[in-house]
């Protein structure tokens, strides 16, 4: 059998949801995972949040969405980056605005970024049904991205 060679992360990212209480409950799971393994090895963190905001709405009302969750993503960023100090975990963060898909934008902000892991959390689904599927951002993430993911549930 060839051995196959593999490196602990040097760059994460941790994906981050701050605007439904449901999805920013597991991605903060998610980024308490992301810190830990960050911390054990050495790695770089990065937190981003995206925001989808709809092209065929109108301006004002654009404006006020993108207020809203651009207010919303600062906060949950910022809960991470307070937990990144206590670990004394190198840290950055990134809000993105789209209008296209969210787990595109991830995927190609972790490559122009050269992210080693992606960190993502994923709801839990309580049908027997949803629980064999990940949530749609995590596994657009997870099929499209250049390395590897992690799926925090």
């Amino acid at each position: 059998m060839t051995e196959i060679s593999v490196s602990l992360p040097r760059k994460m990212l941790v994906a981050v949801e701050g605007s439904e209480p449901s999805l920013r409950e597991s991605s903060m799971k998610a980024a308490a995972y992301a810190l830990k393994l960050a911390a054990a090895s050495g790695a770089e963190l990065v937190a981003l949040c995206v925001i989808q905001i709809p092209e065929y709405i109108e301006e004002i009302t654009r404006a006020s969405l993108r207020n809203e969750l651009f207010a919303k993503s600062e906060k949950t960023l910022g809960e991470v980056a307070n937990l990144a100090s206590a670990a004394k975990v190198k840290y950055s963060s990134e809000v993105l605005e789209t209008s296209g898909a969210i787990a595109t934008t991830i995927c190609n902000f972790s490559s122009k970024e050269g992210v080693n892991l992606i960190v993502l959390g994923t709801r839990a689904n309580t049908s027997n049904l949803t629980k064999m599927m990940l949530g749609s951002v995590a596994s657009g993430v997870a099929s499209n991205a250049d390395c590897p993911v992690l799926v925090v549930r």
